[in-house]
């Protein structure tokens, strides 16, 4: 039977299906599309071949392309006209359309359909586990973290929120992290992720992770930061330390300028921070440690190290010269 028309299947439910976001009903009726295609599992690997490599070796747009265009000519059909946006989508559709009997496969081996496990629901305070592998993570007040029960066990997690993470070496099994906004893939290293309405970056502290959004990719060191804006990864350094301290109080300053300051208070503990003359403080830097148990702590810690008035009204910290 010769492979059903591409036009037959309305491309915006194949991407749904491929998000793992299809109805029950488009889920139907991209399995009965699928089965009534001869299956060529072979042309199926081949593809993830090359998208593994594209994500590791950053392989530019007009190679996939071409890649893309030599597993065409193989299977003497053409490449869709119509172009997705993004290629791995746009390999999946190529390998959907040619090997239709790989239904079974795609249906039964995804892992967006097996469902959601909650290993750490949303509380008021920093919540503490040790996962079987001796992996110790923290996750902060308000956040979620989930896994999904496959073979490789508790080494793929889910973050909505915020996180800090030591992750047991296991090269066999890469350790993961998805989020709404960033992925994060470790061998075993230490390290902040950040997901929230404020921010979306990882901070490493030590060892090395790959980041991931979008179609870009980027390793980041000990001291570095990915953040996502506007859908693409940005360096900068950034003392990883005080990113995770909020973890256990104990902060670790080192020259920290009062504009450094109001951003970690902003993303460690959701505070909005408002410095009045701050061209007063313009000069000023603090280093030392810090132990911070709560907002009474805190204001009375900084005050000293910033000899100014800091006062918390709300949600929000005051920081004026005295």
């Amino acid at each position: 039977m010769a492979p059903n028309n591409i036009n037959r299947l309305d491309y915006t439910i194949l991407i749904k299906f491929i998000d793992g976001q299809a109805s029950p009903a488009e889920t139907a009726e991209v399995a009965a599309w699928l089965d009534a295609a001869p299956g060529n599992r072979e042309l199926y690997f081949q593809v993830k071949d090359i998208l593994d490599q594209q994500r590791v070796s950053a392989v530019t747009r007009e190679e996939t392309d071409h890649r893309w265009q030599q597993i065409a000519d193989q299977l003497q059909a053409p490449v869709p006209v119509r172009r997705l946006h993004r290629l791995k989508y746009a390999a999946a559709v190529l390998v959907l359309v040619a090997a239709g009997g790989i239904a079974a496969y795609v249906l039964t081996r995804s892992p967006k359909q097996v469902p959601f496990i909650t290993l750490v629901s949303q509380q008021s305070t920093v919540q503490q586990l040790l996962l079987p592998d001796s992996t110790r993570i923290w996750i902060k007040p308000g956040s979620l973290l989930r896994y999904r029960k496959v073979k490789d066990g508790l080494r793929e997690l889910w973050l909505d929120g915020s996180g800090y993470f030591e992750v047991v070496k296991n090269t066999a099994t890469p350790f993961k992290i998805h989020t709404s906004g960033i992925d994060v893939t470790v061998l075993g290293t230490s390290f902040t992720v950040n997901n929230d309405q404020h921010n979306t970056n990882v901070i490493v502290n030590t060892g090395m992770v790959k980041a991931s959004t979008h179609e870009q990719e980027m390793l980041v060191r000990p001291g570095q930061r990915a953040t996502v804006v506007n859908n693409a990864l940005q360096m900068d350094s950034v003392n990883a330390q005080l990113f995770a301290a909020w973890k256990d109080g104990d902060y670790k300053f080192e020259n920290t300028t009062v504009e450094e300051l109001k951003e970690l208070l902003q993303l460690n503990y959701g505070y909005e921070v408002n410095v009045l003359q701050p061209h007063k403080f313009r000069n000023t830097s603090i280093s030392g440690r810090m132990l911070i148990t709560d907002a009474q702590s805190l204001c009375k810690s900084l005050s000293g190290m910033l000899e100014a008035d800091v006062s918390k009204d709300g949600n929000r910290i005051i920081i004026q010269p005295k």
